[in-house]
């Protein structure tokens, strides 16, 4: 039973998304307009309620992402998440080092130091 509900709580999620989506994209200006109106606030709200749940502990970590045997340090991927999608996302990437940067096609230290 847990299964169904999840799966029709993920619907759900999923479809306001995409309603959000098409209205964003095909909706006239004064609909777009109250949108924003409505929508931003609680997409706001809903930000700060998941990074307000992912807070470091007193020990540093996140209490959602740790588990017994494994403890997540902050940031943690929900606080990175954010941090890409409302901060990072404004500007040009920020340039990080090693193989895995290099590997997704990001600007690297090295990159940046040889333009």
């Amino acid at each position: 039973m847990d299964e169904i509900l999840a799966a029709t709580m993920c619907d759900a999620v999923y479809g306001r998304l995409d309603y959000l989506d098409r209205l964003v994209t095909d909706a006239d200006e004064p609909s777009r307009a109250a949108l924003a109106d409505t929508e931003i606030s609680r997409l706001t709200r809903a930000w700060r309620d998941l990074l307000a749940a992912h807070q470091p502990d007193e020990h540093g970590r996140c209490p959602q992402c740790s588990g017994w045997r494994r403890p997540r340090q902050h940031p943690c991927s929900v606080w990175t998440t954010a941090h890409q999608h409302l901060i990072a996302a404004d500007g040009p990437p920020a340039a990080t080092s090693g193989r895995h940067a290099a590997a997704a096609g990001r600007p690297t230290v090295a990159m940046l130091g040889a333009s």
